[in-house]
Protein backbone atom coordinates (compact mmCIF):
# COMPACT_ATOMS: atom_id res chain seq x y z
CA UNK A 1 0.00 0.00 0.00
CA UNK A 2 1.37 3.37 -0.96
CA UNK A 3 2.11 6.08 0.92
CA UNK A 4 -0.37 8.29 -1.23
CA UNK A 5 -3.06 5.66 -0.98
CA UNK A 6 -2.81 5.36 3.16
CA UNK A 7 -3.02 9.31 2.85
CA UNK A 8 -6.10 9.57 0.77
CA UNK A 9 -7.89 6.79 2.71
CA UNK A 10 -6.86 8.89 6.17
CA UNK A 11 -8.38 12.02 5.02
CA UNK A 12 -11.68 9.90 3.24
CA UNK A 13 -11.85 8.27 6.92
CA UNK A 14 -11.51 11.42 8.71
CA UNK A 15 -13.89 13.70 5.89
CA UNK A 16 -16.70 10.96 7.08
CA UNK A 17 -16.19 11.11 10.47
CA UNK A 18 -16.50 14.89 10.92
CA UNK A 19 -19.45 14.83 8.37
CA UNK A 20 -21.04 11.85 10.99
CA UNK A 21 -20.26 13.87 13.67
CA UNK A 22 -21.96 16.95 12.51
CA UNK A 23 -24.91 14.84 11.33
CA UNK A 24 -25.31 13.31 14.87
CA UNK A 25 -25.15 16.79 16.21
CA UNK A 26 -27.82 18.71 13.92
CA UNK A 27 -31.38 17.48 15.03
CA UNK A 28 -34.79 19.16 13.88
CA UNK A 29 -37.84 19.36 15.64
CA UNK A 30 -41.06 20.21 14.21
CA UNK A 31 -42.14 23.46 15.86
CA UNK A 32 -45.48 25.64 15.52
CA UNK A 33 -45.24 29.48 15.01
CA UNK A 34 -46.79 32.19 17.67
CA UNK A 35 -46.59 35.89 18.54
CA UNK A 36 -43.55 36.68 20.87
CA UNK A 37 -46.41 38.70 23.01
CA UNK A 38 -49.84 39.05 22.75
CA UNK A 39 -51.58 42.93 24.14
CA UNK A 40 -55.14 43.37 24.29
CA UNK A 41 -55.58 47.33 24.25
CA UNK A 42 -57.90 48.88 26.34
CA UNK A 43 -58.94 52.17 27.61
CA UNK A 44 -60.36 52.92 31.27
CA UNK A 45 -62.34 55.64 30.37
CA UNK A 46 -65.88 56.30 28.64
CA UNK A 47 -65.88 57.75 25.25
CA UNK A 48 -67.92 57.99 21.82
CA UNK A 49 -64.85 56.27 19.34
CA UNK A 50 -63.87 58.84 16.62
CA UNK A 51 -61.90 57.60 14.60
CA UNK A 52 -59.83 53.85 14.07
CA UNK A 53 -56.61 54.50 12.46
CA UNK A 54 -55.65 50.93 11.70
CA UNK A 55 -56.84 47.62 10.24
CA UNK A 56 -55.62 43.80 11.18
CA UNK A 57 -52.25 43.28 9.54
CA UNK A 58 -50.70 46.73 9.59
CA UNK A 59 -47.47 47.18 10.58
CA UNK A 60 -47.78 50.29 13.65
CA UNK A 61 -44.51 51.93 15.55
CA UNK A 62 -44.49 52.61 19.78
CA UNK A 63 -46.80 55.74 19.96
CA UNK A 64 -48.90 55.37 17.02
CA UNK A 65 -52.48 56.26 17.92
CA UNK A 66 -54.80 53.75 16.91
CA UNK A 67 -57.80 54.57 18.15
CA UNK A 68 -58.77 57.70 18.84
CA UNK A 69 -62.01 58.55 21.28
CA UNK A 70 -63.86 62.19 20.81
CA UNK A 71 -61.21 64.41 23.24
CA UNK A 72 -63.94 67.06 23.69
CA UNK A 73 -65.60 66.27 26.55
CA UNK A 74 -61.66 65.05 27.88
CA UNK A 75 -60.25 68.72 26.41
CA UNK A 76 -63.26 70.67 28.43
CA UNK A 77 -62.82 68.83 31.67
CA UNK A 78 -59.21 69.72 31.51
CA UNK A 79 -59.59 73.26 30.86
CA UNK A 80 -62.44 73.14 33.90
CA UNK A 81 -60.09 71.72 36.02
CA UNK A 82 -57.35 74.15 35.49
CA UNK A 83 -59.87 76.76 36.03
CA UNK A 84 -60.76 75.14 39.41
CA UNK A 85 -57.38 74.68 40.66
CA UNK A 86 -56.82 78.60 39.85
CA UNK A 87 -59.37 79.16 42.18
CA UNK A 88 -58.76 77.23 45.04
CA UNK A 89 -54.87 78.30 44.35
CA UNK A 90 -56.09 82.15 45.24
CA UNK A 91 -58.41 81.25 48.18
CA UNK A 92 -55.99 79.07 49.67
CA UNK A 93 -53.46 81.73 49.47
CA UNK A 94 -56.27 84.63 50.80
CA UNK A 95 -57.14 82.07 53.88
CA UNK A 96 -53.32 81.68 54.62
CA UNK A 97 -52.77 85.76 54.60
CA UNK A 98 -56.14 85.62 56.63
CA UNK A 99 -54.84 83.37 58.96
CA UNK A 100 -52.01 85.22 59.56
CA UNK A 101 -53.72 88.43 60.21
CA UNK A 102 -55.79 86.19 63.08
CA UNK A 103 -52.38 85.05 64.47
CA UNK A 104 -51.39 88.48 65.01
CA UNK A 105 -54.60 89.81 66.64
CA UNK A 106 -54.18 86.98 68.66
CA UNK A 107 -50.91 87.87 69.93
CA UNK A 108 -52.27 91.26 70.57
CA UNK A 109 -55.07 89.76 72.85
CA UNK A 110 -57.38 91.34 70.22
CA UNK A 111 -58.63 88.06 68.93
CA UNK A 112 -60.33 85.05 71.07
CA UNK A 113 -58.97 81.56 70.65
CA UNK A 114 -62.16 80.35 69.11
CA UNK A 115 -61.84 82.67 66.25
CA UNK A 116 -58.36 82.00 65.59
CA UNK A 117 -59.51 78.15 65.59
CA UNK A 118 -62.19 78.80 62.92
CA UNK A 119 -59.44 81.09 60.81
CA UNK A 120 -57.42 77.66 60.81
CA UNK A 121 -60.62 75.49 59.84
CA UNK A 122 -60.91 78.10 56.70
CA UNK A 123 -57.39 77.68 55.93
CA UNK A 124 -57.63 73.89 56.58
CA UNK A 125 -60.77 73.44 54.39
CA UNK A 126 -59.45 76.26 51.59
CA UNK A 127 -55.89 74.29 51.36
CA UNK A 128 -57.42 71.22 50.90
CA UNK A 129 -59.37 71.83 48.07
CA UNK A 130 -56.40 72.69 46.24
CA UNK A 131 -55.01 69.86 47.01
CA UNK A 132 -57.96 68.24 45.63
CA UNK A 133 -58.05 70.38 42.50
CA UNK A 134 -54.68 68.95 41.60
CA UNK A 135 -55.77 65.66 41.84
CA UNK A 136 -58.53 66.67 39.74
CA UNK A 137 -56.05 68.53 37.21
CA UNK A 138 -53.90 65.20 37.26
CA UNK A 139 -57.32 63.11 36.43
CA UNK A 140 -58.41 65.29 33.68
CA UNK A 141 -54.36 65.14 31.89
CA UNK A 142 -54.46 61.45 32.30
CA UNK A 143 -58.40 60.98 31.01
CA UNK A 144 -57.22 62.91 28.06
CA UNK A 145 -53.77 61.07 27.00
CA UNK A 146 -56.17 57.44 27.97
CA UNK A 147 -58.74 59.42 24.97
CA UNK A 148 -56.36 57.84 22.14
CA UNK A 149 -55.26 54.45 22.28
CA UNK A 150 -51.73 53.92 21.21
CA UNK A 151 -49.36 51.14 19.95
CA UNK A 152 -47.19 50.31 23.32
CA UNK A 153 -44.47 48.79 21.23
CA UNK A 154 -43.56 48.40 17.65
CA UNK A 155 -46.32 46.16 16.88
CA UNK A 156 -48.59 44.44 14.11
CA UNK A 157 -52.52 45.14 14.45
CA UNK A 158 -53.55 41.34 14.58
CA UNK A 159 -57.79 41.69 15.72
CA UNK A 160 -59.96 44.92 15.92
CA UNK A 161 -63.42 44.98 17.08
CA UNK A 162 -63.82 48.86 17.51
CA UNK A 163 -65.80 51.23 14.64
CA UNK A 164 -66.08 54.42 14.35
CA UNK A 165 -68.99 55.76 16.33
CA UNK A 166 -69.12 52.79 19.43
CA UNK A 167 -69.66 53.76 22.69
CA UNK A 168 -66.61 52.45 25.08
CA UNK A 169 -68.01 51.95 28.30
CA UNK A 170 -65.26 51.12 30.76
CA UNK A 171 -66.95 51.62 34.41
CA UNK A 172 -67.10 48.00 35.46
CA UNK A 173 -64.58 46.08 33.12
CA UNK A 174 -62.16 47.70 30.07
CA UNK A 175 -63.46 46.38 26.77
CA UNK A 176 -60.91 45.31 24.58
CA UNK A 177 -60.59 47.54 21.68
CA UNK A 178 -56.74 45.83 19.97
CA UNK A 179 -55.12 42.94 19.84
CA UNK A 180 -51.69 43.49 18.69
CA UNK A 181 -48.56 41.25 19.42
CA UNK A 182 -44.68 42.34 20.33
CA UNK A 183 -42.43 43.35 17.84
CA UNK A 184 -43.75 43.21 14.98
CA UNK A 185 -40.63 41.51 13.42
CA UNK A 186 -40.51 39.01 16.10
CA UNK A 187 -41.56 35.64 16.20
CA UNK A 188 -41.67 33.03 18.53
CA UNK A 189 -41.36 29.31 17.58
CA UNK A 190 -42.45 26.33 20.14
CA UNK A 191 -41.18 22.59 20.07
CA UNK A 192 -41.74 19.72 22.32
CA UNK A 193 -38.60 17.23 23.51
CA UNK A 194 -38.53 14.70 26.05
CA UNK A 195 -37.02 15.46 29.26
CA UNK A 196 -33.39 14.18 28.38
CA UNK A 197 -33.22 16.29 25.79
CA UNK A 198 -34.17 19.31 27.55
CA UNK A 199 -31.37 19.12 29.54
CA UNK A 200 -29.07 19.31 26.86
CA UNK A 201 -30.63 22.88 25.41
CA UNK A 202 -29.20 25.67 26.61
CA UNK A 203 -30.44 28.83 26.86
CA UNK A 204 -29.55 31.78 24.54
CA UNK A 205 -28.03 28.55 22.39
CA UNK A 206 -28.19 29.65 18.48
CA UNK A 207 -30.85 27.65 16.31
CA UNK A 208 -31.99 28.06 12.72
CA UNK A 209 -35.68 28.53 12.28
CA UNK A 210 -37.19 27.22 8.71
CA UNK A 211 -40.33 28.71 7.71
CA UNK A 212 -41.92 27.76 4.27
CA UNK A 213 -38.58 26.81 2.87
CA UNK A 214 -37.17 30.22 4.56
CA UNK A 215 -34.60 30.14 7.07
CA UNK A 216 -34.08 32.79 10.11
CA UNK A 217 -31.23 33.43 13.02
CA UNK A 218 -32.95 32.51 16.56
CA UNK A 219 -32.14 31.79 20.12
CA UNK A 220 -33.72 29.44 22.99
CA UNK A 221 -35.65 31.86 25.20
CA UNK A 222 -37.07 29.46 27.67
CA UNK A 223 -37.14 25.84 28.31
CA UNK A 224 -40.36 24.42 30.42
CA UNK A 225 -39.87 22.72 33.67
CA UNK A 226 -42.81 21.29 33.99
CA UNK A 227 -44.39 18.69 31.22
CA UNK A 228 -47.67 19.05 29.65
CA UNK A 229 -50.53 16.53 30.40
CA UNK A 230 -51.38 17.45 26.84
CA UNK A 231 -48.34 16.18 25.18
CA UNK A 232 -47.82 13.11 27.24
CA UNK A 233 -44.82 14.16 29.08
CA UNK A 234 -42.98 16.23 26.98
CA UNK A 235 -41.38 19.64 27.63
CA UNK A 236 -41.89 22.86 25.58
CA UNK A 237 -38.70 24.70 24.09
CA UNK A 238 -39.68 28.50 23.04
CA UNK A 239 -37.16 30.54 20.29
CA UNK A 240 -37.45 34.16 19.42
CA UNK A 241 -36.29 34.64 16.10
CA UNK A 242 -36.39 37.98 13.86
CA UNK A 243 -38.89 37.33 11.35
CA UNK A 244 -37.02 40.14 9.36
CA UNK A 245 -39.52 41.74 6.53
CA UNK A 246 -41.29 38.71 6.31
CA UNK A 247 -44.91 38.43 7.54
CA UNK A 248 -45.36 35.38 9.29
CA UNK A 249 -48.61 33.97 11.03
CA UNK A 250 -49.23 32.23 14.28
CA UNK A 251 -50.58 28.55 14.19
CA UNK A 252 -47.63 28.55 11.03
CA UNK A 253 -45.45 25.08 10.98
CA UNK A 254 -41.74 25.55 11.08
CA UNK A 255 -38.44 23.40 11.66
CA UNK A 256 -35.99 23.96 14.38
CA UNK A 257 -32.70 22.95 13.66
CA UNK A 258 -30.17 22.46 16.40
Amino acid sequence: MTSKYKFTKLLLITTLTILSSSLAIAEEFEATLDWSKRVELSTPVNGLVQKVFVQPGNFVARGDVLVQLDPRVFKANLKFAKAKLTNTYEESKETERELDRQHDMFDRSMLSEHDLQTAKNHHTAAHSSYLQAQADLTKAKLNLEYSAIRAPFNAVVIHSNTVKGQVVISETVAPPILVVVAEAKRMLARFYVVGTKANEIVLNQGVKVTVANNSYQGKVKSIALESEPSKQGLYAVDVIFDSKETLLRAGQKAIVSL
